[in-house]
């Protein structure tokens, strides 16, 4: 049975003007300068189109870091009559109502009616307050559907001043100590990517071989809430750093040769995947990992290093995702 994908997005790009703590692919202003371009922006979509796929949301990354790059894929998926479920968007490019304006009038005439808006702890480090309202009510003005993720933050940061980012040391005083762990357990943030770093703080570390059970990993293949990224790999929902090519995702190959760390976690689970490392040097932190993602990003973090494999990748998420670990 060939597969296919439903509430799934692509992604434009992994570089971001902001670096929130609980970024899923480790975006950042680090990332690099890589955008989709109009020639792979058409083959993925007219891959999407040969499987059936009828809409996408669109996200990064920042898609209005490259404003030109978002709207040539918004054209081809307007060509291809696949719809745009929704745009996210931190909104730091808001800064004045003309272009806030003129920008949202384009995406609308190439079929994008619908903007997600990042509002939370995390991203108010990056981006002023005032920017996403001042999306919201551009929105508002011209008729456009908008989602604010998520708007019971909105509320609780009113109180600071709006016009400036702030620092943890003021969100801390605003929101309590806790305020990073609360906020990515509220969130219900799927603790993978840059939320790894958060997660231990919230678990108890647990040894490797407890962790690494023989369950399957059957999500791989799953459609629902995958990824495209502009490399034309297929990012599993919830599982960035593993990459599989559009082709084999449809098709649901992952022959082993090809894809050592995938078809391990797929066939055997994280068991599987931790022994193959061990039989190649892996050494596990002998004070154990505080979740079953931690000991797995840890392991192909490794691999990455000194076993590369096609489907371990995008570097640019690995090499952020050491900062990252390193600097909390």
């Amino acid at each position: 049975m060939r597969n296919t994908m439903h509430y799934s997005g692509i992604i434009t790009n992994y570089s971001c003007s902001a670096a929130c703590r609980h970024c899923m692919f480790a975006s950042s202003p680090r990332s690099g300068k890589a955008f989709i371009t109009g020639e792979t922006a058409e083959r993925i979509v007219q891959r999407l189109k040969s499987a059936g796929v009828r809409s996408m949301h669109i996200g990064g990354g920042e898609p209005f870091l490259n404003f030109d790059a978002l709207c040539a894929l918004l054209k081809e998926m307007q060509r291809a009559g696949i719809g745009v479920d929704y745009i996210e968007t931190n909104a730091f490019w808001c800064r004045d109502e003309e272009e806030t304006l003129r920008r949202l009038r384009i995406i609308r005439s190439l079929g994008a009616d619908t903007v997600m808006a990042s509002v939370d702890p995390f991203h108010i480090e990056f981006v002023p307050l005032e920017r996403p309202i001042r999306l919201v009510q551009a929105l508002r003005k011209l008729g456009m559907d908008y989602f604010i993720w998520q708007d019971r933050f909105l509320e609780r940061l009113l109180p600071l001043d709006l016009k400036t980012t702030h620092t943890r040391e003021e969100l801390a005083a605003l929101l309590g100590e806790d305020y990073i762990e609360d906020t990515a357990q509220e969130y219900g943030v799927k603790v993978n990517g840059r939320a790894l770093a958060i997660a231990k703080k919230l678990y108890v570390r647990q040894p490797a071989e407890k962790l690494a059970t023989a369950e399957p990993c059957a999500h791989l293949l799953s459609g629902q809430h995958c990824h495209v990224d502009l490399y034309e790999k297929v990012v599993p929902s919830g599982c960035p750093g593993i990459a599989i090519d559009m082709e084999d995702f449809f098709e649901r190959r992952l022959p082993v040769e090809k894809y050592p760390c995938a078809y391990r976690l797929y066939t055997g689970g994280l068991k599987a995947l931790y022994e193959y490392a061990c039989g190649l040097g892996f050494e596990a932190d002998p004070a154990g990992y505080p979740t079953r993602c931690s000991l797995c990003y840890a392991v192909r973090e490794w691999l990455h290093k000194n076993s590369p494999s096609d489907d371990v990748a995008p570097g640019c998420f690995y090499r952020e995702m050491e900062r990252t670990m390193e600097e909390e």
